[in-house]
């Protein structure tokens, strides 16, 4: 009875000591992507600083002149799918770099009707 006891305890141990390894392992990768994260995201910041706006709001109006015809939304409306193209169009990183029209709306080449059907989608969301 004791010669089973001690083969189950040396098997609780070898497990824990197994599962020690993994959760060592599974915390140096949680370590390495939060790192990874975080050097994303100063990316981000520091292209916004050189090509954008950091003093932008989800409150601000952009107006758009979307292949002719005008519409205007919010940033918030616009950049509430996080890690879509629209996203990072105008979350503000891009500000200077975006084509303008000759009265300084964002000019976007696309179907007018089309884009103002996808602000309407938005902002019903």
């Amino acid at each position: 009875m004791e010669d089973k006891l001690e083969r189950v305890n040396k098997r609780l141990k070898d497990a824990r000591d197994d599962l020690d390894k993994h959760l060592e392992k599974a915390q140096t990768e949680e370590k390495r992507l939060q790192d990874k994260l975080h050097d994303i995201d100063e990316r981000k910041r520091q292209c916004a600083a050189v090509n954008g706006d950091v003093n932008v709001s989800d409150d601000d109006v952009i107006e758009i002149n979307a292949g002719g015809k005008i519409i205007a939304a919010r940033r918030g409306v616009l950049c509430q799918l996080k890690g879509t193209k629209l996203e990072a169009l105008f979350s503000g990183r891009w500000e200077q770099k975006l084509q303008r029209d000759s009265s300084g709306r964002i000019f976007l080449d696309v179907n007018g009707d089309c884009f103002q059907a996808i602000v309407d989608l938005l902002n019903v969301l």
